[in-house]
This record gives C-alpha cells, sequence and structure tokens, in this order.
C-alpha cells in the first residue's frame, strides 16, 4: 500500500497560472483518510507552502528549501544548512555574475535592495516571508539554501555554477530561470519523512520535472517524471505522467494501490 506521496510543485503539481489544480484538496482529504501522507516537495520556503496549502497543511508533510528544512504534522523533523564559510564563499562568487540571488533562511528569505523587480516578484508572486537587507553575507540566520536567478534563463551560466560548486554543494537547475545550491537535496526530505512513518521505499510515489526532483524520484519505489521534463531526464527511466492529480484520484478510488495503473 502506499503511505506517502510526495510531488514537486512548479512544472509538475502547479497549474499553468500558477495554482494548484481543482480538485485537489477534496482528494488529498480522501488520501488522509486512507492513511496516506501528502508532501510538497519545493525549493520554497516552509511560509510560502504552508499558506498555499493552507487546507490540509496540518495533515501534510513538506520537503521545504530543496530538503534543507523538513516538516511533518507541522514539526521540523530535519534540518540541514549550508556550512556558513561556504555559504560567503558562495554569495561572493554569485555578486560578480549577472544574478539576482535569493538567500533561504529558517523563518524567511532574504534578497538585497538591487533589483526591486525580482523583490516584488518574490513578495507579491511568490508570497514568500521576505527581508530586504544590505548585506546577504552578514545575515543572523542559518544559511538551509542560496538560489540564483535571470530572467535570461540559466543555462549559458549554469556549466560554470556547476563546475565552480557541483564538487562542494549540491548545485542544481531547479528551473528555466532558478538555480539552487544547498547540502540538502529532495532524498534528503524524502528519507526524512520515510523514516518518520517507519516506511520503506515500495511504499513511496514521488513527481517531479526538474534536475532537482532527481534525488528524490530515484530513491522510491514509484518514480513518476512529467512528459513535459528535458530528454536527459526522460531517459533515465521513470514514469511518465501528463498531470499528477489523476495519478493521486486513482490511488485514493484504489485505496492506496497502483495496481492496474497503466503506467507510461
Amino acid at each position: 500500500m502506499i503511505r506517502l506521496i510526495a510531488s514537486d510543485l512548479d512544472g509538475t503539481l502547479l497549474e499553468p497560472v500558477e495554482h494548484l489544480p481543482d480538485g485537489l484538496f477534496e482528494t488529498l482529504e480522501r488520501l488522509h483518510s486512507l492513511g496516506i501522507v501528502f508532501a510538497a516537495a519545493s525549493g520554497r520556503q516552509y511560509d510560502n507552502l504552508r499558506r498555499l496549502f493552507a487546507p490540509a497543511a496540518k495533515h501534510m508533510g513538506f520537503i521545504c528549501e530543496n530538503g534543507a528544512l523538513n516538516v511533518l504534522g507541522g514539526n521540523a523533523i530535519k534540518l540541514q544548512p549550508i556550512e556558513r564559510s561556504m555559504a560567503l564563499k558562495l554569495i561572493h562568487h554569485l555578486k560578480q555574475m549577472p544574478v539576482c540571488i535569493l538567500v533561504s533562511g529558517r523563518h524567511c528569505c532574504y534578497v538585497s535592495p538591487e533589483s526591486r523587480a525580482f523583490t516584488d516578484d518574490i513578495i507579491y508572486r511568490l508570497r514568500n516571508t521576505t527581508a530586504v537587507v544590505e548585506h546577504l553575507d552578514q545575515l543572523d540566520d542559518e544559511y538551509l539554501k542560496i538560489s540564483a536567478y535571470t530572467p535570461a534563463g540559466v543555462a549559458s551560466i549554469a556549466p560554470e555554477l556547476q563546475a565552480a560548486w557541483g564538487n562542494k554543494l549540491n548545485a542544481l537547475v531547479s528551473g528555466q530561470c532558478w538555480f539552487d545550491f544547498g547540502t540538502a537535496s529532495k532524498a534528503t526530505g524524502i528519507h526524512a519523512l520515510m523514516d518518520a512513518l517507519q516506511i520503506g521505499k515500495e511504499e513511496v510515489v514521488s513527481f517531479g520535472d526538474q534536475f532537482n526532483d532527481v534525488s528524490m524520484l530515484d530513491v522510491v519505489g514509484y518514480p513518476f517524471l512529467m512528459d513535459t521534463a528535458s530528454d536527459a531526464l526522460k531517459s533515465r527511466g521513470y514514469h511518465l505522467c501528463r498531470k499528477v492529480l489523476p495519478v493521486l484520484q486513482y490511488i485514493a478510488d484504489h485505496e492506496g494501490s497502483l495496481e492496474g495503473y497503466t503506467f507510461s
């Protein structure tokens, strides 16, 4: 029986206009009644995710900041920040590049005041709990995750960032315009939830669409990749799906089982 389902958000669970699909909360309630935990697995902060999933949040798991902060039933079960000196070196490097920097702390994310458009997007579109600070390298907080953003897309700078930091941190493309750095991964979060629930990989389903989802997809019994993902990810042999909600509804309809499901 499936006991845990984890889904990425952007490009995966969220609809194109960045809202949750109609009927999701009714389906999550059905899954909860079967004893199945649904977890949002994202690079987003906990406050952001908790607000987004408010009707169901108290029963959910959250893999936040790409696994650096993990929550079950409202309680933090694992925290894994970047070592401070490493974080400061990374911030110094990113300041030399044409990117906006987002630093994720435990209760807040931080931006510098140089780009008003970027700050407004973080606050008003993503609805993050946010502080604008002059010096990102002087925070009185833990550095859970550091992200580089460029509206032109990160494809041109990803090789440089991967070469410089890939052997020091988890350094991965997390969206068309985002590149994330941390010591944790979504697999960190999945394992924390599995340990807390005392379940094995054969009882876990996960969904993703980007390279920062690979660690999570690789450690579960039923990994689903969105059919919009890159060919490089499709070559890894995951099950393909077009939308997450129909798979969740199938699991609910079959009382926690994927038996008989037609995998792509």
